[in-house]
């Protein structure tokens, strides 16, 4: 082998050297933040101070008769399943039904009211996480209701929920635990909103989750929500009688959630499959373990094979 061989040999194992570091540690830091995205899933909303019906100090909170939906566009077809729009203007034909785009939303976030939260929108990696804060922007801006496009009315009315004296009224998910943003009713310029808006940040490239988009998703929605939230309720007094968490056996009486889970990528389709056939998933899971001790063993198998033939 010549001197210049060697060196291109030699450079080119220095540089494949210096790959598999990189994404050792790039692999090492997803597992952690992947682990404290895990943690932070188990972090349960305290509940109790909002819970109370005691009388209320506050002013009578005005929250207009206006259910916001929204999507990337006005071609609802491009919505992946069935969306709920026209049932919302027929069932609440004394209702504005306001149909939020991308672009008005980008209209909206350029306001001087709200530019502070321009760089921070513009910074997420997924629509959806877009959406998160766009709810919550529109909502303070006009007030009124929120309900995603696979959430459908049911027969019993929402008017109910709008004559309590509440700045915030948001679900809780079906474990009862966390915080959910697919239906939420807020007063405009609602104290609560206004505190989860200063309170989005946007992520560097080192704090983001890329193995694991379903998590990293969940940064801007139920995770954020109930960890804000909480902090809201231990520091704010008034938490008591401005913010109104609904039972999963409440909220399903208003509302109807289909679940389309339109937003979520292959891990989320995997998770989900995971919590939704846990006896299934978990025999795929010994078989997949079967195959890969199979694998490991002829690959041990068939080394030991090639160094007898070697030797020969």
């Amino acid at each position: 082998m010549s001197t210049k061989q060697y060196s291109n040999v030699k450079m080119w194992k220095y540089l494949l050297k210096t790959i598999v570091i990189i994404l050792f540690i790039f692999l090492f830091w997803q597992i952690v933040l992947i682990l404290l995205a895990i943690k932070e899933s188990f972090i349960k909303i305290n509940q109790n101070p909002c819970k109370s019906q005691a009388i209320v100090t506050r002013n009578h909170s005005e929250i207009p008769r206006l259910i916001h939906q929204m999507w990337k566009s006005e071609d609802l077809s491009t919505f992946p399943i069935n969306n709920s729009f026209n049932e919302w203007k027929k069932s609440y034909s004394n209702y504005e039904i306001r149909f939020w785009t991308d672009r008005q939303i980008e209209n909206l976030i350029s306001q001087a009211e709200y530019q502070y939260l321009y760089s921070t929108y513009h910074s997420f990696t997924y629509s959806i996480q877009r959406a998160d804060l766009a709810r919550l922007l529109v909502l303070h801006a006009y007030g009124g209701i929120y309900a995603d496009l696979d959430v459908f009315p049911s027969p019993k009315r929402i008017d109910e929920l709008l004559k309590n004296n509440y700045s915030l009224i948001i679900p809780l998910s079906t474990t009862e635990t966390s915080i959910i943003n697919h239906f939420i009713i807020a007063e405009k310029s609602s104290s609560i909103l206004n505190y989860l808006l200063h309170r989005m940040k946007s992520k560097r490239f080192f704090q983001k989750i890329y193995l694991l988009p379903y998590l990293e998703v969940f940064s801007t929605g139920s995770f954020f929500l109930t960890r804000e939230l909480n902090n809201y309720i231990q520091s704010t007094a008034n938490s008591k009688t401005s913010l109104k968490i609904l039972s999963d056996n409440e909220v399903t009486s208003f509302v109807i959630h289909q679940q389309g889970r339109s937003w979520h990528f292959i891990d989320g389709f995997i998770l989900n499959s995971i919590n939704d056939q846990p006896f299934i998933s978990f025999l795929i899971f010994i078989l997949f373990l079967l195959i890969s001790i199979f694998i490991y063993k002829s690959s041990l198998l068939l080394s030991h094979f090639q160094k007898l033939f070697s030797k020969k």
